[in-house]
């Protein structure tokens, strides 16, 4: 969906992804170092262009550049999409970040505050392979709730793989909002020195 949401935290922002990005977005996509546990994409970017276009035309849908605030060099993907009536529950997702990003914490505190402070959505979840560890202790660390094992719940390089679903909740936010940019802060004051 074309939106104009941007958002900052202290190192790094959010901004709306724009076709310019598909070539960025395919070298992420395509490094065999990043994408051992998400769904492969063509190679080619006319092919990430075309998957941009249809994405602007679905509403619900809000796909985010993470960039540093300083450079505005780009360092992964987030978005937000699939909003279920029945649960209350979006997704969120398409987080990859380059190679040595520090984007981690930030940009998934970012994600949280565009859902809660500027959407005002009632809960979200995050559904990972489960074995991406790295990332399941991510989401556990962050103060997610894990609520479900979804069995097969992706297809990866053509093999049904399980998922682990994390959730938080609207209510749930404020208190990990201020805890999390707490240590961003810090962590921020720590590297200036």
């Amino acid at each position: 969906m074309r939106h104009s949401i941007s958002l900052a935290c202290v190192r790094y922002r959010l901004r709306p992804v724009k076709p310019q990005d598909a070539p960025f977005i395919v070298a992420l996509r395509t490094d065999p170092l990043l994408n051992r546990f998400i769904h492969e994409i063509s190679p080619r970017v006319e092919d990430q262009v075309a998957w941009l276009d249809r994405y602007f035309l679905r509403p619900d849908d809000y796909y985010f550049i993470v960039e540093n605030v300083d450079s505005a060099e780009a360092q992964g993907t987030i978005g937000l999409y699939k909003p279920d009536s029945e649960s209350s529950c979006t997704e969120w997702g398409r987080w990859i970040l380059k190679r040595g990003s520090m984007a981690a914490l930030e940009s998934a505190w970012l994600i949280y505050e565009v859902a809660f402070s500027r959407l005002r959505l009632a809960s979200l979840c995050s559904r990972t392979l489960a074995e991406n560890l790295g990332v399941v202790s991510f989401h556990d660390s962050f103060g997610a709730r894990r609520v479900a094992v979804l069995e097969q719940h992706f297809i990866v390089r053509g093999e049904p793989r399980s998922a682990i679903e994390h959730r938080i909740t609207a209510a749930e936010w404020p208190m990990l909002r201020a805890k999390h940019y707490s240590t961003v802060s810090r962590l921020t004051s720590h590297a200036k020195r």
